[in-house]
C-alpha cells in the first residue's frame, strides 16, 4: 500500500522536476523573440544554424563549457597526424562557450584561443567584425598538410562573462567559403539578456 502512496507523489517531483530547465528569454537582446528552435548553446546564447546544408551533429555541455557542432556532407575516416582516426565531413561548424564568471577572466580564455589559433594555423586575415550587434575578432585560415581540412574562418568574442568561439572548417571544394559561412552563421547568433 506503501508503495501505492508514494507512486503519485513521486510522479508529482517528476512533474515539478521536469519544469526546472532553464527558463528561456522572452526577448533576445537583438530584440528578436526568442525561439524554442534554437539551439541553446549553455545559457546565453541561442543558435539558428549554419543552414539547410548542415546538421545538427553534437550538443555537449557541462556545468561552465558547452560545445555544439554541425555537419555538412558524409563522413570519412581520416587518419590524424597522431595516427588515430577521426570523421570528417565536407565541412563543420564548431561552437564552443565558457562561462568564465567574468568578463575579463573569458577575455583571458579569448586571447588564449586566439594564440593558439595563430600557432596552428597560417593565417590568410584577421578583422574586427560586428554581427547581430556583438563584436568579434575574425580570422581566416588555412590548414597545415596533411590536416582533415583545408581551409577555415573563426570568430572569438566575450559576452556577459563568457568566452565563445565559433570555427568552420571546409574541405577545399565546398561552397560558399568558411568566411561567407561564418558571416552567416554569426549573423543568425542571438543572445539572452545580461544577466
Amino acid at each position: 500500500m506503501r508503495r501505492i502512496l508514494a507512486l503519485p507523489a513521486l510522479c508529482a517531483l517528476l512533474l515539478a522536476l521536469a519544469g526546472c530547465g532553464p527558463k528561456l528569454p522572452a526577448v533576445a537582446v537583438d530584440g528578436e523573440p526568442w525561439s524554442e528552435n534554437w539551439t541553446m548553446v549553455g545559457q546565453k546564447l541561442g543558435v539558428e544554424g549554419p543552414g539547410e546544408a548542415f546538421t545538427l551533429q553534437d550538443v555537449k555541455g557541462s556545468k561552465n563549457l558547452y560545445f555544439t557542432s554541425w555537419s555538412a556532407g558524409e563522413a570519412q575516416t581520416h587518419t590524424d597526424s597522431e595516427g588515430e582516426e577521426v570523421q570528417v565531413y565536407d565541412a563543420q561548424v564548431v561552437v564552443l562557450l565558457s562561462d568564465q564568471g567574468s568578463d575579463e577572466a573569458a577575455q583571458a580564455s579569448v586571447e588564449e584561443w586566439l594564440s593558439l589559433a595563430e600557432d596552428s594555423y597560417t593565417l590568410s586575415t584577421t578583422a574586427q567584425e560586428t554581427h547581430n550587434g556583438q563584436d568579434f575578432t575574425a580570422l581566416t585560415y588555412t590548414f597545415p598538410s596533411g590536416s582533415a581540412y583545408a581551409q577555415g574562418a573563426s570568430a572569438f568574442t566575450v559576452y556577459d562573462g563568457c568566452a565563445v568561439s565559433v570555427e568552420v572548417a571546409c574541405q577545399d571544394s565546398f561552397t560558399p567559403s568558411p568566411s561567407d559561412i561564418l558571416s552567416n552563421f554569426l549573423d543568425h547568433c542571438h543572445y539572452a539578456p545580461l544577466s
